[in-house]
């Protein structure tokens, strides 16, 4: 019985323990990064939640967010996820996914954000791989 018990909480504990990025306790930058994302206005506009959702294939204005750590590398070639996802705040114009008008984000962000604002957003959407 006891290892009947001690089998089904370690089941539990890998059950629970993977899946969405909210249950991760973030640090440093990519928890601001978070806090972020999750405004709803940024710079008098609309924040980034308002328009990307993190649910997986729930698309917004943007296209969701659910997984863009995972394959931001292989959106564009040559370019490293990191480099790919700060681009995309940065000049959302360069790739647009397909799908998706172009001139919808409200503006380059690194023209409003901080640099340490826009690189605490590319740690954070790293995260987020599922």
């Amino acid at each position: 019985m006891a290892i009947r018990f001690v089998v089904l909480m370690m089941v539990g504990m890998v059950v629970f323990g993977c899946g969405d990025t909210a249950s991760v306790p973030l640090s440093g930058s990519a928890a601001q990064g978070k806090d972020l994302f999750k405004q709803t206005s940024l710079a008098g506009n609309a924040g980034c939640i308002t328009c990307h959702s993190l649910t997986p294939e729930k698309d917004l204005v943007g296209p969701s967010m659910a997984g863009i750590g995972s394959r931001a590398e292989e959106r564009r070639a040559g370019l490293a996820a990191a480099d790919y996802i700060r681009e995309s705040i940065v000049s959302p114009n360069a790739f647009v996914v397909p799908g998706f008008d172009d001139n919808k984000m409200p503006k380059n962000w690194d023209e409003v954000l901080s640099e340490a604002e826009v690189q605490a957003l590319v740690d954070y959407l790293l995260t987020v791989t599922e």
